[in-house]
């Protein structure tokens, strides 16, 4: 395969004379002189010597003007051009940039917005292609380039190389995923056809629905099915049906589609377009295109794939025959279902009607009257046992308080006062003595290093230690002040003397000084001793004893 070549008509050859002749035209007066058949020579006088002839002066834009004539006048309008694409931009405004090269050489080419929305696929780097178009000079820079107004695939079908971009875009962006399928009702009321009303697909739509469920209603949106126009009027079928589906009496699917034909003749149901509006419909779509052999970008995308329209009728309506056998079947299971409840029901309302709670409904109330004296006994009996057993863990607790001796815990805590008194000057002369020793020590230290520098950092270690010894020694005796007082508030307490302060009396035997007591109680003839506030002291004996109220 000859690449990056020029592919001109028959008129190639008049048209590369007409160029030889247009070089000839810009040629130099010089040359002309020397293309013409030499004169004899004439014996004249020397000639005088003249001016050199005046050399014409051009700007850089009129030399770039001439260039373009010059070139554009010398090749064909149209060109042919076979190359591989390369250095693809594309720029916002819509306009491609690119280069075409083949193994010897590369030329810039420009292929503007109108021309690209035509393309059916999308151009990339490394794709080989046949270009149209014709070779003219960007004046501003002095650059030629190559202007294209067509670009086909070299090698393989364009629409074939759409197709597969399209579908590689879509399936990419998930709009073929199954999530986004749309389920066909099984009983549709009002069926929506997008096809040709001409040809031979609506023609079996109508009979296949009107023979599987004549109940349904149609309507049609006829539209093109290919060529220029017809992406554009499936699409707008479609947003007209979604747009005024509630007009119409509601629609409960939509079958797109057409007959079979060549990869060209489909292309209208292979466009971005058409498979965009399938998928943003809110009604479900079968999509019916081509035979069994032919798969469009709109069956991918549609709720519902049938190989070909009279199959898509068949998926869209259920067999109105088969149907009805159905539901006579269920009518009868229904009504075979429905009589054995019934029984079922008899029965068990017999069952309570035997009952005796219904046969002597007062018998049943009166048996209720007597569970509910019953639990009400159970209830009160349940709250004096624990009544009775509250009143006897409360004497148990006043006897065990009874038995409780203040001047025997007072005794008891001015021991233990001792024995914390004893411990804390003992651990007071510890800390002491280990003080003395931690000075002593330093005090060795400081004598044993001459210089004074080191004598001061070991007095002011000293002091702190002194300091915090101190600090130590305050804070032990007020902790055991603190705790000496809690002891002798506790004393203060159990300090039977405050039972006094308060009007109280302590009685006791003059024999065993024990309290009088209900556990200790006196015996006729005893001696006992009253001991009163403010050192009050009554002594009796005992002639009488009585008990309850004097």
């Amino acid at each position: 395969m000859t690449q990056g070549k020029f592919l001109f008509s028959d008129s190639d050859n008049q048209d590369d004379r007409t160029f030889h002749r247009q070089r000839d035209f810009f040629n130099s007066s010089s040359s002309k002189a020397s293309s013409e058949p030499a004169q004899p020579k004439k014996t004249a006088k020397p000639e005088k010597p003249t001016k050199p002839a005046d050399i014409t002066t051009y700007s850089v834009s009129q030399l770039n003007r001439l260039i373009k004539i010059a070139l554009t006048q010398h090749l064909p309008r149209k060109i042919l051009l076979r190359g591989e694409i390369s250095n693809l931009t594309q720029h916002g405004s819509g306009h491609l940039y690119f280069s075409l090269k083949d193994e010897d050489a590369v030329i810039s080419a420009v292929m503007w917005r109108s021309a690209v929305a035509k393309l059916k696929f999308q151009p990339e780097d490394g794709l080989a292609v046949l270009a149209t178009g014709r070779v003219d000079v960007y004046e501003t820079r002095g650059q030629y380039q190559f202007y294209v107004d067509k670009l086909e695939p070299a090698g393989q079908g364009g629409l074939e190389l759409a197709f597969r971009q399209l579908a590689q875009k879509l399936q990419a962006e998930g709009i073929f995923d199954p999530k986004h399928k749309k389920p066909i009702p099984r009983f549709p009321n009002t069926i929506a056809i997008v096809t040709s009303d001409t040809g031979a697909a609506i023609e079996d739509i109508s009979k296949t629905l009107h023979r599987r469920y004549p109940i349904v209603r149609k309507i049609l949106y006829p539209v093109t099915v290919q060529g220029p126009g017809a992406p554009r009027d499936i699409v707008r079928a479609i947003e007209y049906f979604n747009r005024h589906a509630a007009k119409l009496g509601g629609i409960d699917v939509m079958i797109v589609g057409r007959g079979g034909g060549s990869l060209e003749d489909l292309q209208a149901f292979n466009e971005e377009s058409v498979a965009r509006a399938i998928f943003a419909s809110k009604i479900p779509i079968i999509s019916a295109v081509g035979h069994e052999i032919d798969t469009s970008i709109s069956d991918m995308v549609a709720d519902q794939r049938a190989i070909t329209p009279t199959a898509a009728a068949e998926l869209a309506v259920p067999v109105l025959t088969e149907v009805l056998a159905d539901v006579t079947q269920m009518q009868q299971r229904l009504h075979r279902a429905m009589t054995q409840r019934l029984q079922q029901a008899a029965q068990h309302l017999e069952g309570l009607r035997l009952r005796p709670w219904l046969q002597r409904p007062e018998e049943f109330i009166l048996n209720k009257h007597q569970a509910v004296d019953e639990l009400e006994a159970r209830q009160n009996h349940s709250i004096l046992e624990r009544i009775h057993h509250a009143v006897n863990r409360l004497h148990q607790a006043g006897a065990v308080l009874n038995r409780i001796e203040p001047h025997v815990a007072l005794a008891t805590a001015q021991g233990q006062l001792h024995r914390w008194t004893q411990q804390l000057e003992t651990a007071q002369q510890r800390y002491h003595q280990q003080a003395r020793h931690t000075l002593d020590k330093y005090q060795l230290n400081l004598q044993a290093v001459s210089p004074a520098s080191r004598a001061r950092q070991g007095l002011a270690v000293l002091n702190q230690v002194a300091q915090r010894l101190q600090r130590g020694q305050e804070q032990l005796t007020r902790d055991s002040q603190s705790r000496l007082d809690n002891i002798t508030a506790r004393m203060r307490n159990l300090n039977p003397k405050a039972v006094l302060q308060r009007g109280y009396s302590i009685t006791r035997n003059a024999v065993d000084k024990k309290i009088v007591t209900v556990d200790n109680p006196p015996q006729i003839g005893d001696e006992l001793i009253t001991e009163l506030h403010d050192a009050w002291i009554i002594n009796s004996q005992v002639e009488q004893i009585k008990k309850g109220k004097s």
